[in-house]
């Protein structure tokens, strides 16, 4: 529990950093969106960014100047209809709406792409700036194009990559990737090779073809062929989550609320931030062990340095690193014993808090 409370100081503390701007006067360029011109609002624009909001709220109150300029900010930098948005639903006159997006806290901020969600909620500074370099962020191009399969070592080894093989962009299976791309631009790299098939040792035996590469450098991953239909979204849709959304995440300033709001218990290594081979480790065993429990825990590594007042909430030190940690949000144990968990131990102990691994 210690571990949670130390990151929820750090989360107000984030809070706290909130612009204090006076309300712009003149016309509004934020849309008051409502349960009638939701989808026309979606569908008419590339990026709609909405803030969900209440007015008993303070933060919302607080967000409403700097959401407004941020608008204003977007609307001179792309005047041309159709491009970018940016939205506002009263959760308490809207509670359909704050239910159909799941919305927990206020105020919250979803962007959506071309009307599909991006799949994590905006959860960085609020201030303009930021607020307006994250619009502008999700304008870039999410697929990368290639020709030959030897351009495929420009994928950066620290990102997790998608790689279409596809025949014919008039195709549904263009369209169906392309949508998936949109969705999970933030999760993962999309790659694509569009054309006949080509005689090459790295090239997939048929096409269409999905491939997934994992984050080479902190993983004993590989490559791995999708096995289904890309026509059907319903089976590329899962397929892309479980290989974008790791099981194995690391913890960092940007996810740890995330991290919170799932409110499951923690496995956590804590470890030395060069010590790739132990996160590689990790990973590996997790995978192996306890895949059939990723709906019971949160697996994460954590930079033991980055987040020392973790360490020292457990009372020890950076010198005790490497750690595995249960968080059960009642009890924090540690073990600075690494080595055996490739015996099949930490399995066995990840449903008991109270025993030492």
């Amino acid at each position: 529990m210690k571990l949670f409370v130390a990151v929820l100081m750090l989360v107000q503390l984030l809070w706290a950093t909130l612009e204090v701007e006076d309300k712009p006067g003149g016309l509004s360029n934020v849309t008051q969106i409502t349960e009638a011109n939701i989808n026309s609002t979606m569908f008419s624009n590339e990026v709609v960014f909405l803030n969900f909001y209440a007015d008993w709220c303070h933060f919302s109150r607080r967000l409403v100047p700097i959401f407004e300029h941020a608008a204003t900010q977007l609307k001179l930098e792309f005047p041309e209809p159709g491009k970018v948005q940016l939205g506002r639903v009263d959760c308490v006159k809207e509670p359909a709406l704050a239910d159909l997006y799941d919305i927990q806290k206020f105020p919250t901020l979803r962007l959506f792409y071309r009307g599909q969600p991006v799949r994590r909620e905006y959860r960085g500074l609020r201030t303009t700036e930021a607020l307006v370099k994250f619009v502008k962020s999700q304008l870039r191009s999410k697929i990368f194009e290639f020709k030959d399969p030897d351009d495929l070592v420009r994928i950066d080894p620290k990102r997790r990559a998608v790689i279409a093989y596809i025949s014919d962009t008039d195709s549904l299976d263009y369209g169906i990737y392309q949508m998936m791309a949109d969705r999970f631009k933030n999760d993962c790299d999309f790659y694509l090779r569009v054309g006949d098939y080509l005689e090459h040792e790295k090239f997939p035996r048929k096409l269409p073809a999905l491939v997934f590469r994992p984050d080479i450098a902190r993983t004993h991953g590989q490559d791995e062929l999708y096995g289904g239909s890309l026509s059907d979204p319903w089976q590329v849709e899962p397929w892309i989550l479980d290989k974008c959304v790791p099981l194995v995440r690391e913890v960092n300033f940007a996810n740890v609320e995330e991290l919170i709001e799932e409110r499951l218990p923690l496995l956590l290594l804590f470890h030395l931030p060069e010590d790739v081979p132990s996160i590689k480790d990790f990973k590996s065993i997790v995978e192996m062990q306890l895949a059939d429990q990723r709906r019971q825990f949160n697996f994460v590594t954590v930079d033991g340095w980055k987040f020392e007042h973790s360490v020292k909430h457990m009372g020890l030190s950076a010198k005790d690193l490497l750690i595995i940690a249960i968080d059960s949000l009642n009890l924090c144990i540690h073990s600075p014993i690494f080595g055996h968990v490739h015996t099949g131990k930490l399995s066995s102990h990840a449903g008991y808090s109270s025993t030492t691994l």
